[in-house]
């Protein structure tokens, strides 16, 4: 709570008194600490032996202020002048805050916020009387429904429809493996797992439930993470992210109770400014961490001495290592190949440098007239180097006075273009011009097809191949132009083909909702290998059966760098950074919030909870703010980081830019 501070002094927010606390907030934002002040206050902090105290209700002084103990790494003489002293971590953050949003919205005992002390909470701070508990003549209390939470059927549907996304090759893992089957609900979900579902999955997910300021603010902070998360940041949108989350933060406010603003939902607030200090997130949270731990505990096989095993490993290790660097030819875990390798192919024209690795078998299959005329004219269109013959054809079309120039264009330059490059070939049979006359002579009838192929990375299959695997990898989205505008066409691969040309040379073949059953362009229905972007679809439970929703896939190992020599790059400056998290590249699409008036905080459609008079009796309410209960416990939030179970988990040039370089 209190998120308000940090709006602008004029905002109406501020004196809305009804849909916050209800009280009006005329306090300003609270100024960061620099490390000579944090340091003037540990200086009043009394010296304390460490461990537990035998008085676990003591009650703080004023002059410790909101410290326990004094940092060791302040003794570091450097410490109190860095502008970032300790980095948050996104990846707990992020995967806290998701479980409080799905252990409320499903309801999920133990996990949910909307439980019967948060409504006697509402009620001690006189809001939201709708959502109070009511007196019941049995000597019970009814629990009004929240409109924050779903009811038995939008649970059955949202579980049905996580059960029904498929994802890419590597993308995620099989998340639908974290639905109860009794209860239809999620539980033991990895990091990793919330870091796809809060971004990905729960926005187009609950858009055929709740209500729609629910929607709103549960996108705007799904779209808050995934441009937090992008490999590349931008400072101008950073700048603006901070004063969004705010508006985030706030608009929650109006909808969940207090008790679902703990110190994690908090944090969220001061990410855009540690990544402004930090750079991006891949550099500074968990995940690698996490995945070098898990190797580490892979390696303990004598748990009596753990850490001899992990010594012994990491000596084995080591000494593997060296001996594969004298191993010329010879496949090692250090030198093989990545499973998604593609192969790459240098020629004097574009057309034949697809970067494509076909999979599966082949499939010899004989083209009609029609494909046949069709793929030849869509290969001569595509290659830049035939399109000073295209511009010179047509300019001849014109000079001759021909009636429907396009249509007369398409039908008889092949023809020309293989007459004109018989006489240029015979008098300069260079590279270029072998290659040019290969083109012009037309591939064979007879072509192969193929299953799945690798580009640039990233696996393709076909979609009757992919009707048979739990993933997706068939849906794509090409950029192209209709009419004046540019414009994202969606589709999925029916067909996977390469061409063999004479001469031995081949051709190698927000939330977006898609109608399935529409298409363009019927006949011009083919794309070249580069041309194709990978994205999946899901279904879309709002739109219904004929509609998907687009997910776009920005792939790990893929990386849009400048080039430069070896020779340029300094040994000491190479950070490979390899967390298999997927992140998006850029923040495309800036984040906008609404400032929508919350309409109804209470169901109707669902029946009231009853709760025991006793239970209202022993209840506990709003604690006060000066009872610091068990101050030296552990935070349980703190117990993610050091848990076993998420060791195993399971991996699934402006000068306004923050790039990797910068970070480093």
């Amino acid at each position: 709570m209190g998120h308000r501070r940090s709006l602008p002094k004029d905002h109406p927010w501020r004196k809305d008194r009804k849909h916050f606390n209800g009280k009006r907030e005329d306090d300003e934002a609270p100024i960061s600490l620099t490390g000579e002040d944090v340091l003037s206050q540990l200086e009043k902090l009394p010296t304390r032996i460490p461990g537990k105290h035998s008085n676990k209700n003591r009650k703080q002084g004023e002059e410790e202020l909101n410290w326990t103990k004094r940092s060791i790494l302040f003794e570091l003489p450097y410490w109190s002048k860095l502008k970032l002293r300790h980095n948050l971590d996104v990846m707990h953050t992020e995967k806290n805050i998701c479980e409080s949003i799905l252990g409320t919205l499903m309801n999920v005992e133990g996990k949910t916020k909307d439980t019967m002390k948060a409504r006697l909470d509402l009620e001690d701070m006189k809001i939201r009387k709708e959502l109070h508990l009511i007196k019941k003549n049995n000597d019970k209390y009814a629990m009004p429904a929240a409109s924050y939470v779903m009811t038995k059927k939008e649970r059955q549907d949202f579980c049905e429809f996580i059960r029904s996304v498929k994802f890419p090759d590597g993308y995620a893992s099989n998340i639908s493996r974290c639905i109860t089957a009794t209860d239809q609900k999620l539980s033991g979900m990895k990091s990793h797992d919330c870091h796809v579902i809060l971004q990905r999955i729960l926005p187009p997910g609950i858009r055929g439930s709740l209500t729609k300021e629910v929607r709103e603010v549960l996108t705007e902070l799904g779209q808050f993470f995934q441009h937090l998360c992008c490999k590349k940041l931008n400072k101008t949108e950073l700048e603006k992210m901070k004063s969004d989350i705010c508006l985030i933060m706030c608009k929650l406010e109006k909808i969940y109770p207090p008790a679902f603003f703990d110190i994690m939902v908090h944090l969220s607030i001061h990410l855009p400014d540690e990544a402004l200090l930090g750079g991006p997130v891949q550099f500074r949270w968990m995940y690698p961490i996490e995945r070098f731990l898990c190797g580490l505990k892979q390696s303990v096989r004598n748990k009596a001495h753990p850490e001899g095993s992990v010594a012994e490993a990491y000596i084995a290790k080591e000494c593997l290592t060296f001996c594969s660097m004298y191993l010329k030819g010879i496949e090692t875990i250090f030198n093989r190949d990545d499973r998604n390798n593609d192969l790459e192919f240098n020629d004097s024209l574009s057309i034949f440098e697809q970067k494509c690795r076909p999979v599966g078998a082949t499939t010899l299959v004989n083209l009609s007239p029609e494909d046949f005329k069709s793929i030849t004219w869509f290969v001569l269109q595509n290659c830049v180097e035939v399109d000073p013959f295209l511009d010179q054809h047509k300019e001849e079309l014109v000079a001759a006075g021909c009636v429907n120039i396009e249509k007369q264009h398409i039908e008889q330059f092949p023809t020309w273009f293989k007459e004109q490059m018989i006489r240029i070939y015979k008098d300069d049979k260079s590279a270029k011009n072998e290659s040019l006359y290969s083109l012009a002579c037309a591939p064979r009838r007879c072509i192969k097809k193929f299953a799945g192929c690798i580009v640039n990375g990233v696996r393709f299959l076909t979609r009757e191949r992919d009707s048979r695997r739990k993933t997706q990898n068939s849906g794509i989205v090409v950029y192209g132009n209709h009419g004046d505008e540019t414009l994202s066409f969606y589709g999925v691969l029916d067909d996977i083909i390469q061409l063999d040309y004479v001469r031995g040379l081949q051709k190698e073949g927000n939330i977006v909702s898609v109608r399935v059953d529409g298409k363009w362009y019927e006949e011009d229905s083919y794309i070249l290998a580069d041309q194709a972007r990978q994205v999946f679809y899901i279904n879309d439970p709002k739109l219904g059966k004929n509609w998907r929703v687009v997910i776009p896939v920005s792939h790990r190992h893929v990386y849009d760098v400048s080039e430069m020599a070896d020779e340029d790059i300094d040994a000491d400056d190479v950070l490979s950074v390899e967390n298999g998290v997927y992140q998006e590249n850029v923040t495309n699409d800036p984040l906008e919030v609404g400032h929508g008036e919350i309409e109804l905080l209470r169901r109707n459609d669902l029946d009231q909870e009853d709760i025991d008079d006793t239970i209202i009796q022993v209840g506990t309410r709003m604690v006060d703010a000066t009872d610091l209960d068990d101050i030296d416990e552990l935070d349980d939030t703190m117990v993610d980081y050091y848990s076993t179970d998420e060791a195993s988990e399971n991996s699934h040039g402006s000068e306004d830019e923050i790039d990797s370089d910068d970070a480093s």
